[in-house]
């Protein structure tokens, strides 16, 4: 079996049966459309709030984010690969541009994310995030705007990016985060003094 004949067998298998329920599908469409948008409000809070090694660990996911994102673009801009709608393969739960379908932004923003805690002391953290993107990376295929192979592809670049930018992370982390922490301040100081953020 070819690699397109067992992408198209896997979306089959995973994209929104015809009797599914509706709750179902109400669930599959908030994770494939709405979570990234709870995510990005919990790491906000988390940096405002949150210690200085917090706000370290939140700077160096959203860098390897802002890279995996920016070669996942590329790479869509270069293979602009259709997605299964505008095949007209199977169904579609929620309306989406026909962009490049590989690979998935939302599979790499998440999975960039999941990689940047797994390779730190929050490995715990990088776990659990890794599965809540493999749950992204279904629903996404469930609600009928990404076949699977756009979602390893999207895992795939996220780990690249953060296994190989680790050791230019771990160089020059300190001077990054006295930088942007000293721009933070002096933006925010009276908050910071009011004691409504930290």
């Amino acid at each position: 079996m070819s690699i397109e004949h067992l992408n198209l067998w896997l979306y089959q298998i995973l994209n929104v049966p015809d009797q599914a329920s509706n709750g179902m599908m109400n669930y599959a469409i908030f994770v494939a459309h709405d979570l990234i948008y709870l995510m990005l409000f919990i790491f906000i809070f988390c940096w405002l709030r949150g210690s200085f090694e917090t706000k370290k660990s939140i700077l160096k996911a959203f860098i390897f984010t802002a890279i995996t994102l920016a070669l996942g673009e590329t790479l869509s801009l270069v293979f602009n690969t259709p997605r299964p709608f505008v095949m007209d393969v199977g169904q579609t739960l929620i309306e989406h541009s026909p962009t490049g379908s590989f690979p998935s932004n939302h599979m790499s923003i998440f999975s960039a994310i999941a990689f940047s805690y797994y390779f730190s002391e929050r490995r715990d953290i990088g776990r659990f995030l890794i599965a809540v993107a493999w749950l992204v990376a279904w629903s996404r295929v469930y609600v009928g705007v990404h076949f699977p192979i756009d979602m390893l592809g999207g895992f795939f670049i996220a780990w690249l990016v953060n296994y190989s930018g680790l050791k230019v992370w771990n160089k020059y982390k300190d001077q990054i985060m006295m930088w942007v922490m000293n721009i933070y301040q002096k933006l925010f100081r009276p908050l910071i003094e009011k004691g409504l953020i930290k």
